[in-house]
């Protein structure tokens, strides 16, 4: 009988990690039949799809109120799923409201669980660290510095490194990129309509404010699916001639080609710090949600760069602090400045995220979870 596995991503870039790591099982095991909650990557890399990742795409906090019987008669089907076919394992990516719930049902009939790509729990809800103890066989972290905290919490888990140092193999780019162009300015607001609505109108108005002997040309980065954002936000600004908006395969590359970043606070920092490029860091919530993320998180930077540094070393400007005014003083003297010490600094953060390989680390890791 052939050995199952059930793997279940529940957003565009868990979906992308699940299938890097799926590729990566096949090649170690190409017996396994491999089922699950899908999105476009896992579906190429020919999982048997039970469902798709957009019924789980809406989990905020007001919308999972609306979605909640939609996403509980997913669950259902995947736990009868599960009942019937009795997989030999269950590999859960990210999308932890959902999976972690979806972890205990899969316990109470027998179907061990890994999770890839760890819950943020050493930010927030740190409560749920006893749930992941008693329903995972292990965590599979993909930044640095998770597995202390798992460790203190008497969680098996393993640092993995991180997906994204493949990608930059996979495209060529670990050992840098064309020349750096001195004056040019990169923007980069988000992956999330929310962010792109809050941060990118201060970096508009930042480039406005700046002569064309500080910034002599401007890329705005825009990530897959945020376009008709960014259009609205445009249509709302003044028109800057030396702004170019770049979409698709030559994101990274313009990235590369910039002196200094202005970018908001997740993943885009470290593509910024895998490319060597200085970087301002942007946060921005509406009042009461400021309010209540001051209560129920805890963490003492916004940057994925400044955790995993454990410092800041990376100038974080939060709230009204994200205005056009600072930003164009700021960026003007990181530019004089050639980024000042965040060379160095971005440096370490190349070295604590390890090479490339991860997906595979991945793989390796499920495998020995399989009989």
């Amino acid at each position: 009988m052939r050995n199952q596995v059930l793997i279940v991503a529940g957003e565009v870039s868990g979906d992308i990690h699940a299938a890097n790591l799926v590729t990566d099982l096949k090649k170690l095991r190409p017996e396994l039949e491999i089922s699950g909650v899908c999105g476009e990557r896992l579906r190429e890399a020919g999982v048997h799809c039970l469902a798709s990742t957009e019924e789980l795409a809406h989990m905020g906090l007001v919308e999972v109120v609306r979605e909640l019987p939609r996403i509980r008669e997913l669950m259902k089907r995947l736990v009868a799923y599960a009942d019937r076919q009795r997989p030999d394992l269950a590999v859960l990516v990210d999308s932890p409201d959902f999976n972690l719930r979806l972890a205990r049902r899969l316990k109470k009939i027998g179907v061990p669980v890994v999770l890839y790509v760890s819950p943020q729990l050493w930010a927030w809800r740190k409560g749920r660290v006893r749930q992941v103890r008693r329903l995972a066989r292990e965590v599979l972290c993909i930044l640095p510095f998770e597995t202390k905290f798992y460790e203190e919490h008497q969680v098996p888990a393993r640092y993995v490194g991180h997906p994204l140092v493949d990608d930059f193999e996979r495209e060529g780019l670990l050992e840098g990129v064309a020349a750096r162009h001195a004056r040019r300015l990169a923007l980069m607001p988000g992956s999330r309509e929310m962010e792109v609505r809050s941060l990118l109108p201060a970096m508009l108005g930042a480039l406005r404010k700046m002569p064309k002997t500080i910034v002599e040309d401007a890329v705005l980065i825009e990530a897959p699916g945020i376009s008709a954002t960014v259009d609205e936000v445009l249509e709302n600004a003044e028109a800057d001639p030396r702004l170019r908006r770049i979409r698709g395969e030559g994101r990274r590359l313009a990235l590369g080609s910039s002196a200094l970043a202005l970018t908001a606070s997740g993943t885009a920092t470290l593509e910024c710090a895998l490319l060597d490029v200085p970087m301002i860091v942007g946060y921005r919530l509406k009042r009461f949600s400021w309010w209540l993320a001051k209560v129920l998180v805890n963490v003492p930077h916004v940057a994925l760069v400044n955790l995993i540094l454990q410092d800041r070393a990376v100038p974080e400007l939060l709230q009204d602090r994200w205005n056009p005014d600072a930003l164009a003083a700021l960026a003007g003297e990181l530019l004089a400045n050639e980024g000042g010490d965040q060379p160095k600094a971005l440096a370490e953060v190349r070295s604590r995220l390890g090479g490339p390989g991860a997906s595979l680390k991945a793989a390796e890791a499920v495998v020995r979870h399989l009989p």
